[in-house]
C-alpha cells in the first residue's frame, strides 16, 4: 500500500506502508490439539485450493505460461487462524516465503507440519487432501518436496550460523522425513 507523506523539505513523496489490524481466530495448531483436526485440516484444504486458484490477473504474466501458482511457502495449520466454532479460516499469516511455484510445495509442507508437530493427527490428512480437491501428488513427489524444503531451511540456517544448531536440526529433520512411509 502506498501513501503520500511530506518529506522534511515539505515535498510530497510516496512511501510504502503496511496496515495491521486484529483478526479474530484461533491458531490452527491449537484447534488441532483441541480435537478438531478433521475440521481444521478440511478448512486448510479448502483455503489452499482458493490460494492456488488465485486469478492470474493478480499474478505476474509469466505465471500463466509456466503453470505456476501462488505458493504460500510455509502453509499449514500453524499459519492459519480459524473461527473456533466453525473452523472457517479467518486469516493466513506469515507470507514471507510466498512465491510462484508448484502446488505440491504447499500440499507437502502442510503434510510435513502435521506429521512433524502433530503426528497423532496424521490420520486426518485425508480431510485436507479431499477438501483441496483435484489430484493429490504422489507420495514420492510430496516427500521429495518436503526434503527440498528441509534442505532450503538447512541452507538458510547455515547462512546465519554455519554448522550451528539450526543446521543440525534441519539435517535431523531431513533424515527423519526421508525415512517416512506414506
Amino acid at each position: 500500500m502506498a501513501a503520500a507523506v511530506r518529506s522534511p523539505s515539505g515535498r510530497l513523496a510516496v512511501a510504502e506502508a503496511a496496515t495491521h489490524s486484529f483478526v479474530a481466530g484461533a491458531p490452527g495448531q491449537e484447534l488441532l490439539d483441541a480435537g478438531q483436526a478433521e475440521a481444521v485440516l478440511a478448512g486448510c484444504g479448502e483455503l489452499l485450493r482458493r490460494i492456488h486458484r488465485t486469478r492470474p490477473s493478480v499474478l505476474p504474466e509469466d505465471a500463466q505460461s509456466t503453470n505456476k501458482v501462488l505458493v504460500h511457502g510455509d502453509f499449514g495449520p500453524n499459519n492459519v487462524l480459524l473461527d473456533p466454532g466453525t473452523c472457517k479460516v479467518t486469516a493466513v499469516v506469515d507470507w514471507e516465503f510466498a512465491h510462484l511455484g508448484h502446488p505440491v510445495e504447499d500440499l507437502a509442507w502442510c503434510e510435513w507440519i502435521v506429521r512433524t508437530h502433530h503426528p497423532a493427527h496424521r490420520v486426518a490428512l485425508g480431510h485436507f487432501f479431499r477438501a483441496y480437491g483435484g489430484e493429490v501428488p504422489s507420495w514420492p513427489a510430496r516427500r521429495a518436496a518436503m526434503l527440498t524444503r528441509c534442505e532450503e531451511m538447512r541452507q538458510f540456517c547455515d547462512r546465519w550460523e554455519p554448522n550451528g544448531p539450526g543446521v543440525r536440526l534441519w539435517q535431523e529433520r531431513a533424515a527423519t522425513t526421508a525415512d517416512w512411509q506414506e
